[in-house]
Formats: C-alpha cells, sequence, structure tokens
C-alpha cells in the first residue's frame, strides 16, 4: 500500500514516450509524459499515483476499448494462480477519495471499473524448496521460526493477528514520546505483530522533522547512522517493541515514491537512461542497496524484536515515475534470490520474506492478477529456499475486483501454503469506512482466514494518536479505538481469536 509522507521530501521526475507500451505508466499525481496506451491496451490505475498500460477488455465486436483517464483517476486490474475457477465479474464503482501529501489535496473523480471474465487452471511446475522448517540449535528460542506452514515462537504455535503503522519511525523531531505512545497503543490492543518502514530515503536538504534514513544527495548514498533524524528514531521503535513484546517486520525499500522508492535509487544512478527494471539487475544499484541492507541487518540482528526482514514493499517491475523495461518475473525472481541469500549470510536466524502483493503468474490467464502482468510470481519467490515464508496483499475496489472477489484470493493463497509447506501471511488488507462495507467485509475476510492454513492476518491500517502529532494518518482504511465497534471486533476481539489457534 501507498502512504502519505509526514514530511516533504525531494522527488525527480521522469519523461515518457508518447505512447506508453504495454504495462508502462500512463498517469498519475506528478505525471508528466502520455496518458496513451499502445493499441489493444487500456489506462488503468492502481493508485492516485501510478496508472499503467494493462490489456484492454474486448468488446462484443471483438475490438479493444481504449480510454484515457483524467489525471487524478484511479483503477487497477491484476492476476493470481492455483485455482481452477471460472468467473465472470462486473463492477461499477463510483468514489470520492482524498489524498493529502503535504500541502497538496487531490481529490479523485469517479470511476468505472469492468473487470473481464476468467479462466484459472493450475499448471504444473516443480520448484525446489527448502525443507519447510527454520530454526537451529544455535538461534535464540525467542526469535521466530517455522514449522512447515506455522510460524514457532519459544517452540510453540505463533498464529498471530497483527497491522501496518508504516509512519511510527517517521515521528521527529525528538518525537521519541511519539513513538512510546504508539507502541503503547499496539501492545495495548493485543495484536502481536507489527510491520513499518525499515526505509526513508530522500534527497538534499530536508527539514529538521522529516526521517532521512539515507540522504541521496551524493552517489552513493550518505547513511543518517548517528543522526537523530536518522536511524536512531528507527533503533527506539525495536528497543520499544523488545520492551513491549511486539515483534517486527520491516521491509528495505519502497516500489513507490513515498519516502524514496526504487525509482529514485534508479534516477540517481543512472539519470534518465534507467527504468524500473534496472533496479534488480544492475550491479552498481544492488550493491548500493546491499550496503543499506547490511547497516541495517548489523544494527538489529541480535534483537528478538524483528520477527522478520523484508525485502521490498511490493515490488513491481514497473514503478510510479519509470517503466518496466526488460523486466519479467523472472528477473524479480532471480533478484529476490540473490538478495535473500545475501541477508541469510549476514542474519542466518531471523525469517526473510519478500513483502510482494501475491500476484500469481499463470501464462495463459487473462486475468491481470493470476498472468504476471506486474512482473511477479508469488509461488516462485515463496518457493526460494532463502525465502521463509509467503506474503500476499489485497485491495480489491483499486485492482478493480469486487470485494466479494476477495475471499478466493485468500483461499488461492491458501492453498498456495498447502502445496509450498510454508507459512502465508495475509499481510496488507483493508475496506474503506466510507463504504459502509467495512463490518460485513472485514468478517467475511477474517472468517476466510480463519477457516483456513493463512498464519497471520495484518490489516492496513492500525490508527492511533500521539501526543505531538496528533492522529495518525487517516487515509480511509484506519481502524482507531473511536471506531468502537470496528475496533473492538476487527483489532481486539480479532486478536484474541488467531490466537486460540495456539492452544
Amino acid at each position: 500500500m501507498k502512504a502519505k509522507i509526514l514530511a516533504v521530501g525531494s522527488v525527480l521526475a521522469a519523461g515518457a514516450a508518447a505512447q506508453q507500451s504495454l504495462w508502462g505508466q500512463c498517469g498519475g499525481i506528478g505525471w508528466s509524459g502520455s496518458s496513451n496506451c499502445v493499441p489493444a491496451a487500456i489506462c488503468t490505475s492502481y493508485n492516485d499515483y501510478y496508472y499503467q498500460c494493462i490489456p484492454g477488455p474486448t468488446t462484443s465486436a471483438g475490438t479493444t476499448r481504449t480510454t484515457t483517464p483524467a489525471t487524478t483517476t484511479t483503477t487497477t486490474t491484476t492476476s493470481t494462480r492455483t485455482s481452477t475457477t471460472s468467473q465472470t465479474t462486473t463492477s461499477s464503482i463510483t468514489s470520492s477519495r482524498t489524498t493529502t501529501t503535504s500541502s497538496r489535496t487531490t481529490t479523485t473523480s469517479s470511476r468505472t471499473t469492468t473487470t473481464s471474465s476468467r479462466t484459472t487452471t493450475t499448471s504444473s511446475r516443480t520448484i525446489t524448496t527448502s525443507s519447510g522448517t527454520t530454526a537451529n540449535g544455535s538461534c535464540p528460542t525467542n526469535f521466530v521460526s517455522t514449522s512447515g506452514k506455522e510460524f514457532r515462537l519459544e517452540g510453540k504455535k505463533f498464529y498471530f493477528a497483527g497491522s501496518n503503522a508504516y509512519y511510527i519511525p517517521m515521528y521527529g523531531p525528538n518525537d521519541f514520546t511519539d513513538i512510546d505512545a504508539a507502541l503503547d497503543a499496539f501492545k495495548n490492543s493485543g495484536l502481536k505483530v507489527l510491520r513499518t518502514w525499515g526505509f526513508a530515503d530522500f534527497v538534499g536538504p530536508q527539514d529538521d522533522y522529516v526521517t532521512v534514513f539515507q540522504n541521496w544527495s551524493t552517489v552513493p548514498p550518505v547513511i543518517l547512522s548517528t543522526q537523530e533524524r536518522g536511524l536512531p528514531r528507527l533503533d527506539r521503535v525495536i528497543q520499544g517493541a523488545e520492551s513491549r513484546g511486539i515483534k517486527i517486520i520491516l521491509p528495505f525499500v519502497n516500489n513507490w515514491a513515498e519516502y524514496g522508492g526504487i525509482d529514485l535509487y534508479v534516477e540517481r544512478v543512472l539519470g534518465g537512461s534507467g527504468n524500473h527494471g534496472d533496479f534488480y539487475t544492475n550491479t552498481q544499484i544492488k550493491n548500493i542497496f546491499k550496503n543499506y541492507v547490511q547497516t541495517v541487518i548489523n544494527r538489529y540482528k541480535n534483537s528478538p524484536a524483528i520477527l522478520a526482514w523484508e525485502l521490498s514493499n511490493e515490488i513491481r517491475c514497473a514503478g510510479p515515475r519509470l517503466g518496466a523495461g526488460s523486466c519479467t518475473p523472472a528477473v524479480t525472481t532471480a533478484w529476490a534470490k540473490e538478495i535473500s541469500e545475501y541477508i541469510k549470510s549476514i542474519d542466518p536466524c531471523h525469517l526473510v520474506a519478500v513483502g510482494d502483493e501475491g500476484f500469481f503468474n499463470n501464462p495463459g490467464s487473462s486475468d491481470y492478477v493470476y498472468n504476471g502482468g506486474p512482473g511477479i510470481d508469488n509461488y516462485a519467490l515463496t518457493a526460494l529456499a532463502s525465502i521463509d515464508f509467503g506474503t500476499f496483499h489485497m485491495y480489491p475496489v483499486p485492482w478493480g475486483k469486487s470485494w466479494d472477489w476477495g475471499n478466493q484470493w485468500i483461499k488461492d493463497h491458501a492453498a498456495q501454503a498447502d502445496a509450498l509447506n510454508k507459512p502465508m501471511l495475509f499481510e496488507e488488507y483493508g475496506v474503506t469506512r466510507s463504504t459502509g462495507l467495512r463490518d460485513t467485509y472485514h468478517q467475511q475476510y477474517h472468517d476466510t482466514v480463519f477457516a483456513n492454513n493463512i498464519a497471520g492476518d495484518m490489516f492496513w491500517q492500525f490508527g492511533t494518536t500521539v501526543p505531538n502529532w496528533g492522529k495518525s494518518y487517516d487515509d480511509g482504511y484506519s481502524i482507531y479505538p473511536a471506531d468502537t465497534y470496528q475496533w473492538k471486533t476487527f483489532v481486539v476481539d480479532w486478536a484474541a481469536k488467531m490466537a486460540t489457534k495456539n492452544i
């Protein structure tokens, strides 16, 4: 999920061709290139900042419909693999969403999305995986490990409910009281695992309240290891989690533009000649990324608060400013193998995951989330011996799906956990408050998770109020204590229910 930046950082703009290729960017906030796609493609949106050219639906006359979005419209379609289904979904969605980034407010216009029918057939494939168990006698027992499709902690089952709160390390300056207050609220909710950003990349001078882990004014960038605004803020989060018994999942880079992102790496190293896919193949870029990864891991590798290192937040072949180039699912999988093996060489005791959205790669499928269109193969990524568990995210309406569709998406990933004998983490999902459907679908999704082999559940996102910054950013998905019924049912009671699986 994209996230509001608590403070403004410098970004670099990239140009675009007059006609965007299939899977290339075609719009979004800050986009200055063309919004026209090649024939047989339609410009749809993943979020306010990123629209992509994807295969267009075919009309009854056999021609392909192509549309050009306004610069503030949002829609996306996606893809999966594992179950044999035939499904036709037509949804007419009208939404008005306000996103505030620094001093700018953008209201998205209404939109209508139609998804084409799809048939998904499980293909036969053989991938060598690890034994499905991570633990050895030299690792502390208070580190989380895995056994088959389950997490383990202190030798016992560790099913959990958790949440995302990307913003906690971003409080500042000297707002350690805000970090502490947010962690206190998280602990008191009963949630066990917190996912928060382990990256904050910016170019140039920043106001003193902006968290910066890497300053890209130079190449290679400077890691702020001792400055108050740098990694000491993350230190406070990790130390605070340790003292409260909270486990942390920490991604190292964003696919999107908030707090830097993959495009920033590429633009700073390669200038205007690069594309998003170069992040996964360019040796200089990979070495800079590995240096940052090594710095963070060495800082916290002895901490029992770390549940897992994550390679990324939602990697794809394309980004908000740069196109995919020659990137394919094979390229992102090879990168994940290289980086995860590198992490294991530094820290063999903590778990490693990719942090991808769970897109499948079934050749021949017409459905974007199932056919490898975003450049991701969740099966191949999860099957890597150096990856300990799978992740998947779910945003049905922004992906051009129905809310009901989400239940099958959960079941498909549970089936993949069975096939690979590894835990599967439902890492991001949510239902916006404004729909009036949160009570219905959060409950449905929780029922589906509980009935299937899903090892952990983490909604987007945890809402709280802290002394200095006040209320955390409300993107519509956030659940706050003031949401009385939803807080009790989908946070407190749900955390207790997931814990019953550990008995």
